[in-house]
């Protein structure tokens, strides 16, 4: 898996490319965690080009999204694969993870979040 990252105001857009499993979950986990200590606290994953997505996919977003809250930060997800929306769905984590059907809608939900001021 490869990301790529762009900036879009004050948000990190991260652009995963490939297959979010076991294998490629501590690429994720650190960038985030290197945004995090660069004081970036703002994240949208767009998950465009992700065409499958494991459990361990599952677990590193989540991981993120709770790293980033910890930091008054916020994270969404947007433009999801059908089958990678499926496992959110199933697993209910669509419940405590933000996701948007598109990226600016993506952008406009953590625009939200900032100004709400503590990212939650």
């Amino acid at each position: 898996m490869e990301i790529k990252t762009e900036m879009v105001n004050d948000i990190v857009v991260l652009n995963p490319v490939g297959n979010l499993v076991a294998s490629s979950v501590e690429l994720l986990k650190g960038r985030v965690e290197k945004l995090i200590e660069k004081k970036f606290r703002f994240v949208l994953l767009d998950m465009s080009r992700i065409d499958f997505m494991d459990s361990s996919g599952l677990g590193s977003i989540i991981a993120a999204n709770k790293l980033l809250s910890a930091s008054s930060g916020a994270l969404a997800c947007a433009a999801l694969q059908e089958g990678v929306r499926k496992v959110f769905r199933v697993t209910r984590a669509d419940q405590r993870i933000a996701l948007a059907e598109t990226q600016s809608e993506g952008l406009l939900l953590i625009q939200q979040r900032m100004i709400q001021g503590n990212g939650r």
